[in-house]
């Protein structure tokens, strides 16, 4: 093999594990996709019961961008499609004046890569989400805040010697808030901060030496976003999400190369927003909502739709004689 043909099959190896999102290892991803809540920040039921949301996503990622934000002379595409299942748990009395909550997160994905080393697909389970308590204050008839841990651990499907993998081989914990506005009649408004604290990835490959190394993706502050306006049983908004990396990458503890050769440490930056529109049709809701990355450093430009259904899977009938239950 000669030097500029290991070089491309090196260069591949790096580029067929990134994809803006959750979906790959290190390199530009991360184990939560800003955006990914759409118009569900801090949506939670004010009842017992056991509830979920189904949400369909389709992305197709294409270029990539340095420290800096410039497109680099590669050619690169990517495209996902997921499956993720959100299993939330209402509990009944409160705790501190707080409605409590449990949260389980299931995505399953493909993925297609296409770059300059050939063409790859992947499939299977990406890191699961579990919170296993999640407070909810009522402030006002409109008002809630929210707080709650996140668990991301190393549950998703991962080869080192795969070129392209859906999980990321590390667990993530994330601390998080959330403020939402709603007037059932008009203006909503809604944001979630997090932290991303990531563990190593201890089963990383060197795309140019072939040895294993330990990866840790530097933390990394995300802020989820949304407002609407809601007319009857319709609402027009906009949704979408932030990120910004605030630590290096390491490998074997030291600063890690960007995809242009620079030793930045690869922090990934990016935002994306797009129209959103839902329909309330009391005991479902439908969402439907687009996001597009309007600029990123360290990672991948894409679009990403998603397709979304909120329903009861079950709530305990009332008590006799208590009348209709208020939603």
């Amino acid at each position: 093999m000669t030097r500029g043909l290991k070089r491309s099959a090196s260069v591949a190896l790096i580029l067929a594990g990134m994809i803006q999102g959750a979906w790959a290892a290190e390199n530009g991803a991360t184990n939560y996709p800003a955006g990914s809540p759409g118009v569900f920040i801090a949506s939670f039921p004010p009842i017992p019961g056991l509830f979920a949301i189904s949400q369909t996503s389709y992305t197709s990622a294409n270029g990539l961008y340095d420290g800096q934000g410039n497109k680099l002379p590669i050619n690169f595409k990517l495209s996902a499609v997921s499956e993720t299942m959100r299993f939330l748990a209402s509990y009944p009395g409160d705790f501190f004046g707080a409605h409590v909550y449990s949260q389980l997160v299931v995505p399953f994905v493909h993925l297609e890569s296409t770059n300059p080393g050939g063409s790859f697909q992947a499939n299977g389970l990406a890191n699961i989400t579990f919170s296993p308590i999640i407070l909810s204050w009522a402030l006002s008839p409109v008002q809630t805040f929210t707080v709650g841990l996140d668990i991301m651990p190393n549950t998703g499907t991962y080869s080192a010697r795969q070129p392209l993998n859906v999980g990321t081989n590390y667990t993530t914990i994330s601390p998080v808030l959330a403020y939402r506005y709603a007037d059932p009649r008009g203006f909503e408004f809604a944001v979630s901060p997090r932290l991303l604290l990531n563990n190593a990835n201890t089963d990383s490959v060197n795309a140019f030496t072939q040895l294993t190394q330990q990866y840790r993706s530097g933390d990394a502050l995300v802020v989820d976003f949304n407002a609407g306006y809601n007319i009857g049983d319709w609402k027009l908004g906009v949704v979408g999400g932030y990120t910004h990396q605030y630590q290096d990458d390491k490998i074997n503890g030291v600063k890690a190369f960007n995809f242009a050769g620079v030793q930045d440490g690869n922090r990934l930056r990016s935002i994306n927003a797009g129209p959103s529109l839902t329909y309330n049709a009391g005991r479902f809701q439908i969402n439907v909502n687009y996001q597009h990355t309007f600029y990123v450093e360290n990672g991948s430009r894409g679009d990403t739709v998603w397709a979304n259904l909120a329903f009861p899977l079950w709530v305990p009938a009332p008590p006799a004689g208590a009348g209709p239950v208020k939603r």
